[in-house]
């Protein structure tokens, strides 16, 4: 028989005890770090290049070039031919008596007038469009209607048409339906009668020639008063392409309104650039003088800043020489009316770092009126163009220069919870800089309406690549940088309620040197949160 020591029992039960209860007032507790991608982007200007803006293939330093179109007619776009309906029409004041087959009783040239508002037609070469015509016979037996026009030529030939149409009476006429197309023709508007001679100081004149002859094979019939002999031609669609005349005073106007967007990004502050032109382009096609002149041109920056830029040159018209040659030799005239620092204030317009531009120009045709006589002529390739350029080094001081971009915050829901209930974290930053700037950070935390949550001030400055080194693969100085930003348990409690993150960036070069930016610069930014937390098992 085993003897149990009655102590050794109590020892044990006592150890057991108090583990239980040492188990019960403690709780297991760890940390864990982990890291999640926030954001990462490049930002560069290779957006602008195909927008008429940056232009890096010539330099190894970027130009701006900016072109745009303010104005662009052709030829359609000085006049409209609308579509116009003439008629002619016969019937004998007394009774003709039998008309023998084969017979000829009618052949005489109408005169039509084109209407064309304000403008003098004297010659067109019709590139499309069409006559329909309507033919009404009366009389009791068919007949050849000739049509002809004069001074309407294609090849040489006039324009000639006959068609057969068959017999009528004075109460139902027989009708005939015909199409003549007319491209290609080339109409002398001066009024050319059928024996060639021409009216030298008309214009917008059609003629037509109509002669009616009795079928050959048909039989003799009566023609009486009551008989109506009527051509009716409908002209559509008419397009052309050569006009020579005068074109009346024509006023071309508009205020053209543009944009450059990255400038809408400044917030504050200003930069100084070299001398900075820009210049105004006429190119005219026709042979028709014309007066320009610019009404106004101003900017408008993000704060609703505007300049207007004050020259000599604006607001008084200036002329615009004829293009010479014809056709094939055709040689537009160019004039360009240049702004810059010598005679304007271009530098304090360009400063203002406006994003909205507006330019309001007036373009006069014959500003000398009915002197300019009738030698105005526009060919398949005559255009009016009027475009803004300007081209110059991108070299700037820049000196408190702000610029805010908007990020939108998409994180999963279980992460923000984590993020809320975490011990701590911070926004770890890894920038590469490639431009001559440095720039000064500040974050902002908004909502879901755009208000502003929380505001982190004191970020470290990414330097510019002047103080870093030289990548001899990119060619290019760099400058690295590497953030940490505290994110307290306020922004941290509240992460549920930030939706977007404003990125606000402070640019400035050394005082008093203009810095020329590299055309393949670049700001590469890396984020991730690293949190903290706090786990445990009770």
């Amino acid at each position: 028989m085993k003897i149990v020591n009655p102590c050794l029992n109590v020892c044990i039960i006592l150890i057991l005890l108090s583990v239980f209860f040492s188990c019960k007032k403690e709780v297991t507790r760890w940390e864990t770090d982990w890291s999640i991608p926030f954001v990462t982007d490049t930002l560069n200007f290779y957006n602008f290049h195909n927008d008429s803006t940056l232009d890096n293939s010539t330099s190894s330093d970027y130009l701006v070039v900016f072109e745009r179109e303010l104005l662009d007619i052709s030829l359609n776009d000085f006049f409209f031919i609308p579509d116009t309906t003439i008629s002619q029409t016969f019937s004998p004041t007394i009774g003709i008596g039998s008309v023998p087959p084969g017979f000829t009783f009618y052949n005489e040239v109408e005169a039509h007038e084109l209407s064309v508002p304000d403008v003098q037609l004297k010659k067109i070469i019709v590139s499309s469009g069409q006559i329909d015509l309507k033919v009404f016979n009366p009389i009791g037996t068919s007949a050849y209607y000739t049509l002809q026009m004069p001074g309407v030529v294609k090849d040489g030939l006039t324009l000639e048409h006959t068609f057969f149409i068959n017999a009528g009476t004075t109460e139902i006429p027989a009708v005939a339906n015909e199409q003549i197309v007319l491209d290609g023709y080339a109409i002398d508007l001066r009024g050319e009668d059928i024996t060639g001679s021409v009216n030298v100081s008309g214009f917008n004149i059609l003629q037509t020639s109509l002669s009616i002859m009795s079928d050959p094979n048909g039989e003799a019939v009566p023609i009486t008063t009551s008989d109506v002999f009527e051509v009716e031609a409908k002209i559509k669609n008419l397009s052309i392409d050569y006009a020579q005349g005068y074109f009346g005073e024509q006023v071309f106007s508009d205020t053209s309104t543009f944009n450059i967007p990255i400038l809408n990004q400044i917030v504050s502050g200003n930069i100084d650039l070299d001398e900075v032109p820009i210049d105004v382009e006429i190119t005219n096609g026709t042979k028709i003088p014309f007066s320009t002149e610019i009404s106004i041109l101003e900017n408008t920056n993000s704060f609703n800043t505007t300049i207007s830029l004050n020259s000599a040159l604006i607001g008084n018209p200036q002329l615009i020489s004829p293009a010479t040659g014809a056709w094939s030799t055709l040689t537009p005239s160019n004039h360009l009316i240049g702004l810059d620092n010598s005679n304007s204030n271009m530098t304090n317009y360009i400063e203002n770092l406006g994003h909205t531009h507006s330019l309001g120009f007036e373009v006069k045709m014959n500003p000398f009126g009915a002197a300019t006589g009738s030698f105005n002529e526009i060919f398949p390739n005559s255009e009016l163009r009027i475009k803004l350029k300007s081209e110059f080094p991108l070299g700037l001081e820049s000196n408190g220069l702000v610029i805010v971009d908007t990020v939108q915050v998409n994180l999963s829901s279980d992460i923000v919870e984590n993020l809320i209930e975490a011990k701590e974290a911070t926004l770890h930053i890894k920038a590469v800089n490639s431009f001559p700037i440095s720039g000064n950070l500040s974050l902002q935390f908004l909502d879901n309406g755009g208000s502003v949550l929380y505001d982190i001030n004191d970020i470290e400055t990414i330097q510019s690549s002047l103080l870093g080194f030289m990548d001899n693969e990119e060619n290019l100085m760099k400058n690295e940088s590497v953030i940490e930003v505290f994110l307290n348990y306020e922004i941290l409690n509240d992460f549920d309620l930030i939706k977007n993150v404003v990125l606000v960036a402070e640019f400035n070069t050394a005082p008093g040197i203009i810095q020329s930016i590299p055309s393949n610069a670049y700001l590469f930014f890396k984020s991730n949160l690293k949190v903290k937390t706090l786990n445990s098992i009770p």
